[in-house]
């Protein structure tokens, strides 16, 4: 029985067994590659944290013996200064040195620098840890990384001027090097889990802490409920010191696990000795369900601004794969071959989007003015109370898809209702109408966004109008009368829904020639009472059992046309694990690439 695919963890490593001094601070590794903290000409500028007796309490009765100085620049760089204080304005109790042509030099990234004499660890005592950077001319040095965490960040530009605490903006990249004789040797935190459900399988992600002198290369994960147990042999090495997420997808797990029935990770055994804190080895996972995101835009080949649309629904579709639920509705020009029948859903500029039906954003540029995609995110890691899952079926001469929608609640919810809507890829023609408008071509390609550049004068696409191929267009909408969903009304909590509908497949001319059967998706959506999605999911049409495409080529020439991960993601080229691959005559293999 399959229970584990995979094991990715997202760390460095080095010098396995080895026992060290232990980086310990809150910016886990992490060095910004640019800094907006700077100073004027010749001068000082200064960097602190707060450490707190919390972030160093399995350390009591060690030592702080140096400070690692994370560094964005060294251009103009003299000397680097560390030090420890037990007040910001007060006297350095412990200190070290490097300079410029020194050993060490300062180097962009990390920097460890030893104390000339270490520093005491005592049980609730709390100092501060800095570098004071020494540069000859303006210079862009101090990395702010991460999270916020409340009054730990602080910097002083220059020696006379007052000490700023920019703990808003992250953390400053400075870490103990702690060592000594009381120094726990194997010490593993499991700091959170989170995971995400579609049906029977979960994928997990949980962030575990080496607390211990020795880097962990050998240890156990267990997952267990009252209805479920595994327990996954890892072998990737976490770094001592170090924070690392371990990605772990199982399988078979039973329907109620994470969501009626508590499900607990705990690392049951670590093969370089015994937990000197077991204690804090479990963690419960916070399981959700799979959240597809509805993301419906209005656009047409008459926008000439809809070419940015097409490249950010494009970077969705590729990048997430079936979670991406993306419907583009063609209504901006009556000459589009694509213009379909479409409910009004309040869109009245191209391009623009409705995510979840809850609020309208740009399709490239997203609620942040920067991407689409940290919307899609942003939406996707709600998750949802409701699973649904559909597949869509094709009649014997493909002129009507029958698509079964399983919904399965979590949750008692009223007043709920289902719109169900085919939408294709692949599709292009050859007459003026499908050319794309483009405004893009008024400036040059090299003053856009990489992915946008190709419209601009001097692009590959940059002339007015250019051909296109059409992804997630839709083609086919249900409507009973004046009804655009179908209505559910109430789910009852883990009691599942089957509904069965039938939606006819387009008819006019432009369209049927354009269309590729295989690439034909069945898209539903569950809306609550305010009309909001609660969750969606997509599948491809299949053909029905037994039935051949009338233009199937021989088997001897089908060929790949989409591959997919487990999980439903889209991916352009062979992944390590299992691979689901589409073919030209809408069949689907599976491989597993080593």
């Amino acid at each position: 029985m399959r229970k584990v695919l995979l094991s990715v963890l997202m760390a460095a490593f080095c010098c396995l067994g080895q026992a060290a001094n232990i980086a310990v601070g809150y910016s886990n590794g992490e060095v910004a590659e640019s800094s907006n903290f700077t100073i004027k000409g010749k001068g000082k500028v200064s960097a602190a944290v707060y450490v707190t007796p919390e972030l160093f309490q399995r350390y009591f009765g060690n030592e702080l013996r140096g400070i690692k100085v994370g560094l964005a620049s060294v251009k103009y760089c003299d000397s680097v200064s560390v030090w420890v204080k037990e007040t910001l304005d007060g006297d350095n109790v412990a200190g070290g040195l490097m300079k410029r042509g020194g050993t060490p030099s300062p180097k962009v990234g990390w920097n460890e620098v030893m104390l000339d004499t270490p520093y005491a660890l005592q049980e609730g005592k709390g100092f501060y840890i800095g570098f004071t950077y020494a540069q000859r001319y303006q210079d862009a040095t101090i990395s702010i990384v991460g999270l916020p965490i409340a009054n730990t960040s602080f910097i002083k530009r220059g020696p006379t001027a007052e000490w700023e605490d920019v703990s808003a903006q992250g953390v400053v990249s400075l870490e103990m090097l702690i060592g000594g004789d009381n120094m726990p040797q194997v010490d593993l935190k499991a700091n959170s889990s989170v995971a995400s459900k579609k049906g029977s399988v979960v994928t997990v992600v949980t962030q575990i802490t080496n607390n211990g002198q020795l880097d962990a290369s050998d240890y156990d994960l267990t997952f267990s409920s009252d209805a479920y147990n595994y327990t996954y042999k890892a072998s990737t090495p976490i770094v001592a010191g170090k924070t690392a997420e371990v990605s772990t997808i199982l399988y078979d797990v039973p329907d109620a696990v994470g969501l009626d029935l508590p499900l607990m990770l705990t690392i049951s055994r670590i093969g370089e000795g015994e937990d000197t804190y077991p204690a804090d080895n479990s963690v419960q996972v916070g399981v959700k369900v799979q959240r597809g995101v509805l993301v419906e835009e209005f656009t047409g080949t008459g926008c000439g601004w809809c070419p940015r649309g097409l490249v950010g629904m494009d970077k969705m579709h590729d990048k997430y794969g079936l979670q991406f639920v993306g419907i583009g509705i063609h209504q901006y020009n009556g000459d589009d071959p694509m213009y379909p029948q479409y409910k009004n859903i309040g869109l009245n500029s191209a391009p623009s989007c409705l995510i979840d039906r809850d609020y309208q954003t740009d399709p490239y540029y997203g609620s942040d003015n920067v991407d689409i995609c940290h919307d899609f995110e942003a939406e996707a890691a709600k998750g949802a109370m409701v699973a649904l899952e559909v597949e869509g079926e094709y009649n014997e001469d493909k002129t009507e898809v029958t698509i079964t929608t399983t919904i399965r609640p979590y949750a008692n919810i009223s007043g709920t209702s289902l719109g169900v809507v085919l939408t294709a890829d692949g599709l292009t023609g050859t007459s003026a109408s499908w050319k794309q408008a483009n405004y893009y071509t008024q400036y040059a390609s090299s003053s856009l966004p990489a992915d946008l550049a190709q419209f601009g004068s001097g692009g590959v696409n940059g002339q007015s109008s250019f051909y296109w191929v059409f992804n997630d267009v839709a083609i086919a909408t249900y409507k009973q009368g004046s009804n655009w969903e179908l209505s559910v009304g109430g789910l009852v909590q883990n009691e599942p829904q089957t509904i069965t509908t039938t939606l006819k497949m387009p008819t006019k001319a432009a369209l049927l020639a354009a269309l590729i059967y295989e690439q034909v998706a069945a898209n539903v959506f569950l809306l609550d009472s305010s009309g909001k999605a609660i969750n969606a999911a997509r599948s491809y049409v299949k053909f029905p059992n037994g039935i051949k495409d009338v233009n199937q080529q021989p088997e001897a020439d089908r060929h790949e046309v989409a591959r997919y991960t487990l999980d439903g993601r889209m991916i352009t080229r062979p992944q390590k694990g299992v691979n689901i691959i589409r073919l030209s005559d809408g069949s689907t293999v599976k491989v597993n690439v080593r």
